[in-house]
């Protein structure tokens, strides 16, 4: 997309929120969805002009109702269609007359339903495109925005009050359209603009993320997203928002399918399609979350223009209970407690009553109730003490706080002592939020914020928001500009050319063993020394050459796992046992697949001794390659210990990604073990995804499986390699 095309769509989305006028065509007094629109815009007091177009009445729902857009007598903004879909391109032209700024289609009957709603949604696109006119939809619920009362939702569960705030929703869905607006409405959770996006024949999530990212008045960007229609689009306005410190929390549906492919390479049984999509989120710090439960709480975390300084928590409240819980759940959310230092425990022991006891999470004890001292005195000493980023004040049920209270005073007073500290209120559990803790009592100066922050509900989806906001100012501090994947796409290396032929002259569709390790050395990637012997004088030959203990493995384009048709042998130590090994694996491989084409024997080097690695790529239609590692050899398929990275990265990411293995701490050098060389592997790995972007077009599938790590200083070995062409052809 241009730059120029690029403005006129963000000038298109903003004619959609902006609108002054508003003509509903199909409203009617029966009801039904573009009714209940118009219903909406009358109830959150439009400050904008509305009109209802329908030939049968002068008013509906005491809006005046006109014959046709024509008839109307002010200009008109918006218009709103809920007729019959063969009906619409008739309205559309009405439209293109009227000079209308944008559309919204209600309707259904287009893409959704094949055949003729198909070739109608084609036409609704190019009219779309000749007339500069934005459509939103066809087959949605609408839009809104709340600061001018633009209600152009057709919903029919109402929230009491509706707060004008900073958070803007992208949904694909139309049913979380109120799913999600009314809790967030309950809890006192200001919403900027929501828009049901439909079908998206015209304007997409990418246009609505990109147009949220420039917006001043939006903080987060929450989405509902079952399909990424222009990659590149997308990737770019996540990176926008990045840019401009406005996170994206989104869920994107597709983690499990019905039916996978069958995969040759160990990469491919590892990952399903949706590793792509984790990862591409990931390197745009998009915060992928579950459930629309943990989109609210991420969203409200988010809202902090605050971010911590790092990951260190502090919970405390005056429920024992809570502290056994959060430490039972913390790890798995994501949230480290770290202990408290000892001068601070000692401080904070003298704090509190004698039967307290001094940990993280903590319990100021029920004494806390009586004692606003014990509050103060405790939140302000864990503020100060510089060994917390985050502190969290825990409630027992999700309601409002007093800021006139004595405890609001003292959260009041903390969170001015430490500016840099994030505060946070979270209650134990979710539900219903209620304004007021006793209604016998009615709160001076009742809040559901604090510190910029939304309260957050629920122990689980609390911490997992709270997790998700440290994550969020991590990926902003370790942004690398030269990183984005934006500008990266496209990019080829110096190897290109060469590569390409390489794999070009294979004559099978998987390559040989040998052909790949051709390609890993062109990329500058360390591989077993090696030659093929076409018979048992010559492999003897070769394996003295090469020196002893040496490796032999069958070379065939028709076999893809050579140890299960015994066609690999280990440790042959004399001239004479490499002659009887190669009639021994040759023998065995035709026995066991006599169709096969043998084209002799791959005698190697052994390769040092030292951890086993699997290195591989699943390359995704629409995002590219995706980079996958972790323990390797015989282990891979059965502990699947993997992590997955999106090119570009650097030698650091990978090591950070590396750290975060479940065996990680084989890599360091468990129980005396020689720690492995890391740095060769990160190089090495940084090297493989210049090779698998520069073939993504090209390869089907690739698995390095084993990559032998030495002991540090001293290199790597990749041992075999699979590689599948995605495109046969023949020389």
């Amino acid at each position: 997309m241009s730059a120029h095309s690029d403005l006129q769509r963000v000038d298109a989305i903003d004619r959609l929120f902006q609108a002054q006028s508003v003509a509903i065509v199909g409203a009617s007094p029966k009801g039904g969805y573009v009714t209940s629109i118009l219903r909406n815009l009358k109830k959150w007091g439009f400050s904008g002009q509305v009109a209802a177009v329908n030939p049968r009445y002068d008013q509906i729902e005491g809006v005046p109702c006109f014959q046709s857009l024509a008839a109307i007598p002010f200009p008109v903004d918006l218009v709103v269609i809920g007729v019959r879909s063969d009906s619409i391109q008739a309205v559309l032209d009405d439209c293109e007359a009227a000079q209308v700024a944008a559309v919204e289609i209600v309707s259904s009957g287009f893409a959704e339903e094949g055949g003729n709603g198909a070739a109608r949604q084609r036409q609704l696109i190019q009219w779309s495109e000749r007339t500069g006119i934005p459509v939103v939809g066809p087959n949605c619920v609408g839009l809104m925005s709340a600061a001018n009362g633009l209600i152009a939702l057709a919903m029919t569960c109402q929230p009491a009050t509706l707060k004008a705030g900073g958070v803007s929703l992208v949904l694909q869905s139309g049913m979380l359209s109120s799913g999600l607006l009314m809790p967030m409405a309950g809890r006192g959770i200001g919403v900027r603009c929501l828009v049901t996006t439909g079908n998206e024949a015209c304007v997409d999530v990418a246009d609505f993320i990109n147009y949220f990212a420039e917006d001043k008045d939006t903080r987060v960007i929450a989405c509902y997203c079952e399909q990424i229609k222009r990659p590149l689009e997308f990737i770019k306005a996540c990176e926008r928002a990045a840019d401009n410190n406005k996170p994206i929390v989104m869920i994107k549906v597709g983690r499990s399918e019905g039916a996978r492919k069958g995969a040759l390479a160990h990469t491919g049984s590892l990952v399903g399609s949706d590793v792509a999509i984790d990862a591409v989120l990931k390197k745009l710090g998009v915060v992928r979350v579950d459930t629309p439960d943990d989109l609210i709480e991420t969203a409200a975390a988010l809202s902090t223009t605050k971010r911590p300084r790092g990951r260190r928590v502090v919970f405390a409240s005056s429920s024992g209970a809570a502290v056994s819980l959060l430490s039972d759940v913390a790890e798995s959310c994501g949230i480290e407690f770290p202990p408290v230092p000892v001068a601070v425990k000692a401080r904070l022991e003298a704090i509190l009553p004698e039967y307290g006891t001094v940990n993280n999470p903590l319990d100021l004890t029920g004494q806390a109730f009586y004692e606003t001292r014990i509050v103060d005195d405790s939140l302000r000493e864990l503020a100060t003490c510089e060994a917390y980023d985050v502190i969290v004040w825990g409630g027992d049920f999700a309601s409002s706080i007093d800021m006139g209270s004595p405890v609001g005073h003292v959260l009041r007073r903390v969170a001015e002592t430490a500016p840099d500290v994030v505060f946070s209120v979270m209650s134990l559990v979710g539900g219903q939020f209620y304004p007021e803790r006793d209604p016998q009592n009615p709160m001076l100066e009742p809040r559901a914020e604090f510190d910029g922050m939304p309260f957050l509900q629920g122990v689980g989806p609390g911490l997992k928001a709270l997790s998700a906001l440290i994550g969020y100012a991590e990926f902003q501090r370790t942004r690398k500009p030269g990183n984005r994947l934006s500008a990266h796409r496209g990019q080829r290396s110096a190897c290109y050319a060469e590569a390409v032929r390489i794999l070009r002259e294979a004559k099978g569709d998987v390559l040989t063993e040998r052909e790949g390790k051709r390609l890993l050395a062109l990329y500058g990637i360390p591989v077993t020394r090696e030659a093929l012997a076409t018979d048992a004088k010559q492999a003897a030959r070769v394996a003295q050459d090469l020196g002893f203990p040496v490796a032999m493995k069958v070379e065939s384009a028709d076999i893809v796992h050579k140890t299960d048709v015994g066609g690999v042998a280990l440790n042959i130590s004399s001239s004479e046992q490499a002659a009887a090994t190669f009639e021994q694996i040759v023998g065995s491989v035709r026995s066991r697949c006599p169709e096969a084409n043998i084209a002799g024997a791959l005698v190697q080097e052994m390769a040092k001794p030292g951890i086993e690695m699997m290195l591989g790529a699943t390359f995704d239609p629409q995002f590219g390659p995706v980079i996958v590692f972790g323990l390797g050899g015989i282990w891979v398929e059965a502990l699947k210990d993997v992590r997955a990275l999106m090119p570009p990265f650097d030698a650091a990411e990978v090591k950070a990604e590396l750290g975060r293995l479940r065996g990680a701490s084989v890599l360091r050098g468990a129980r005396g073990g020689a720690k492995p060389d890391l740095e060769a592997f990160a190089d090495c790995i940084v090297k493989f995804s210049a090779l698998c972007s520069d073939l993504a077009d090209e390869i089907g599938e690739i698995d390095v499986n084993p990559i032998i790590l030495a002991a540090s200083g001293t290199g790597l070995t990749a041992v075999d390699c699979l590689i599948t062409r995605k495109t046969p052809q023949k020389v």
